[in-house]
């Protein structure tokens, strides 16, 4: 079976933590003090230079959540670190609820994504996994309890080829041509029927999304973000349901939402979607950012509809974490753009303003 591996830009819910991959390895910057340098100690000033995770290499993909990171490498080993008080990371905190080393959670997986507080892998075998907070069905297993274990989840049987991540919910894609997705569906944010934007409609068990079934063929990547979901087909168009406010569709209005897929924006290479936004790179090179814009720098990094963006250089990949967005260059500079705090952006200075783009170059 084919399986699509994630980009190596990190891809991540982290509010004041910055991360990457260069050549293998991670570097951490920022707020660092629930564990996430991974070198032993569970608190590192902020202020202190971007830093290389010790004991971790061939790295390949990112994700984490609110204040945890998920490293995978090239032979398909999961590990994780930072806070843990949901078991979100997956391994063994050795320091209160924190886990300050980078400790192995699974072996043969191919696709990592998180949301806020929990975790989701793909095996090579078309297996599911989840660990992490449960308040809101996050995990799947038809329960409430968290899990710091990683649990099989059931798709009726059927094999994943493709995972991904929502504010409080997830999504899987199957060979045999499903979407399934559980969760919270508020704003109808899963792709079936839900409630307002703001009500919480908690979806425990695997649901079958039958308004994606005529794309689940064509995805290549699927994610989302508080109360909405998109996906990047192989053709290069980006669909998305839930929210109209967070999917570029010319208002900011949280009364308007519908679980029906409408066309975003075609001609996309890569999609990061997160929290209340997401960020585009297109055929030919341009930058595209749309979500919603009603708070801290989200004006700044987003638009009402597709925005497209002059970065400092040609862009290779894009990412993000939580209210920020990452870009890497063709010639290997990386820069942030978005809310600014604890030196996650401005690695020389911390706090407002916030960065407006073409954004800060991130040296490490």
């Amino acid at each position: 079976m084919a399986h699509y591996l994630p980009m190596t830009a990190s891809e991540t819910s982290l509010i004041t933590t910055g991360v990457n991959i260069e050549n293998g390895e991670v570097f951490v910057w920022g707020f660092r003090g629930s564990g996430q340098q991974g070198n032993g100690k569970t608190s590192v000033a902020s202020n202190v230079a971007p830093t290389k995770v010790s004991g971790l290499s061939n790295i390949v993909a990112l994700a984490g959540g609110a204040y945890h990171l998920l490293a995978l490498d090239s032979s398909g080993n999961l590990s994780g670190w930072g806070q843990s008080g949901y078991g979100e990371t997956g391994c063994t905190p050795n320091s209160g609820i924190y886990a300050h080393t980078p400790g192995a959670v699974l072996s043969n997986v191919v696709q990592i994504s998180a949301g806020e507080y929990f975790s989701i892998a793909l095996d090579r075998e078309g297996k599911v996994w989840t660990w992490g907070h449960n308040l809101y069905g996050q995990l799947g297993d038809g329960g409430k309890k968290n899990s710091q274990k990683p649990l099989n989840v059931n798709l009726n049987g059927e094999r994943a080829r493709l995972v991904g991540g929502a504010y409080e919910g997830a999504f899987a894609v199957t060979v045999e041509g499903h979407v399934w997705a559980w969760g919270d569906n508020e704003a109808s944010g899963l792709g079936f029927q839900g409630t307002k934007y703001g009500v919480q409609q908690i979806v425990h068990t695997p649901t079958r999304v039958d308004n994606l079934t005529p794309y689940a063929s064509r995805m290549v990547y699927i994610g989302g973000g508080n109360g909405w979901g998109e996906a990047l087909l192989n053709d290069g168009t980006v669909i998305g349901w839930g929210l109209h406010a967070a999917l570029g569709q010319g208002t900011t209005s949280t009364a308007l939402s519908s679980p029906v897929p409408i066309e975003i924006l075609r001609k996309v290479t890569q999609l990061y979607a997160r929290y209340v936004g997401s960020i585009a790179l297109t055929e030919d090179g341009r930058v595209y950012t749309w979500g919603q814009t009603g708070g801290s720098a989200f004006k700044m990094i987003y638009g009402a509809s597709p925005t497209q963006h002059t970065p400092a250089a040609p862009v290779l990949e894009v990412g993000g974490g939580k209210e920020h967005l990452f870009y890497k260059t063709v010639d290997g500079r990386f820069f942030g753009v978005g809310y600014n705090d604890l030196h996650k952006l401005n690695t020389s200075k911390s706090g407002a303003p916030n960065i407006d783009w073409p954004g800060a170059q991130i040296r490490y």
